[in-house]
């Protein structure tokens, strides 16, 4: 389903590169949604998601992404940077984005929904780019754990959900 945000952007001249629901990456491997799924039922961890709203990947956990049960946080900034001199990183795979009205920069993967989109797409993860990340705020089953990208809001984990990039005209 496209909501009326990403319509807007859309016609605003963003591109659509990533796309977690519909996505060929390790986010979405069937054993990578089974650990999850078995994290988040294992009562004698504190590590992994709450899953009240669902498990990780289920009908059930999209339902409430979509219903707004599960909270969606939007990202819009610009790409200042990409990794390609980082020795811990290997090359081309993040990329640092100052969010707009803020001093704040966050750093985030290059991700594509599939090899296909990586190939049409991968032009547009250059410095100067608007870019608009989506994220799913999943709860954690520890409340007061601290993330990188809404640091205001503690116990939630950050899923990149949607990713919108902009080249310059």
């Amino acid at each position: 389903m496209i909501k009326i945000e990403d319509i807007n952007l859309l016609e605003q001249g963003y591109k659509l590169v990533f796309n977690l629901r519909s996505s060929s990456s390790i986010l979405m491997d069937e054993n990578y949604i089974k650990n999850i799924q078995q994290t988040t039922l294992d009562k004698g961890t504190t590590i992994g998601l709450k899953g009240d709203k669902g498990l990780y990947a289920t009908a059930e956990w999209w339902e409430n992404i979509k219903n707004g049960n599960i909270e969606n946080y939007c990202v819009k900034g610009v790409i200042v940077g990409i990794n390609q001199e980082n020795p811990f990183i290997e090359e081309n795979t993040m990329i640092t984005i100052k969010v707009n009205g803020t001093n704040k920069e966050i750093f985030q993967d290059i991700v594509f929904t599939s090899e296909r989109e990586k190939t049409i797409s991968k032009e547009l993860y250059k410095a100067g780019n608007e870019i608009v990340s989506i994220y799913i705020l999943d709860k954690l089953k520890e409340d007061d754990v601290w993330n990188w990208v809404v640091e205001e809001k503690l116990g939630v984990s950050p899923l990149l959900n949607r990713v919108y990039i902009k080249g310059r005209g």
